[in-house]
């Protein structure tokens, strides 16, 4: 029996190389299960509501959709890419009240919980659309 073994390092090195190229698209896709739930989860009000003396008014939904992703670029580098999930604090403040709650109302956390329901399922996307990448290299 015999084995080619610089063949089969060639491959190994492809392998890597396609890893390396496709981890920021599986990086995104787990990123976008947890967005899509964090949005599921929000709590949305049922009528406007307005900050302390109406200096600006929010409408419903507006925590909702201030929900994003982010590609944390600082943190990444090569053949590894990290994504944020979180609020636009320009958008919707108060959303560090409803995740925490305040003396006067009790907390609607949504980030946590999200990543509680849905952890496995992201790692698994990710995974996946990683598989995929490297599969379509290969070929």
């Amino acid at each position: 029996m015999s084995t080619d073994f610089l063949k089969l390092l060639g491959k190994m090195d492809r392998i890597t190389a396609a890893a390396k190229k496709h981890t920021r698209p599986a990086a995104q896709a787990g990123a976008q299960v947890y967005q899509d739930e964090a949005q599921t989860r929000a709590p949305v009000s049922a009528k406007p509501h307005s900050t302390k003396g109406k200096k600006q008014t929010f409408q419903p939904g507006n925590f909702r959709n201030a929900i994003y992703q982010a590609h944390m670029k600082e943190e990444s580098g090569e053949g590894v890419d990290k994504y944020r999930v979180g609020w636009n604090k320009k958008k919707a403040f108060y959303g560090g009240f409803l995740e925490r709650g305040t003396s006067k109302m009790a907390a609607k956390p949504t980030i946590r919980p999200t990543y509680d329901a849905v952890k496995d399922v992201a790692e698994a996307t990710a995974l996946r659309t990683l598989q995929q990448g490297i599969a379509r290299e290969m070929k």
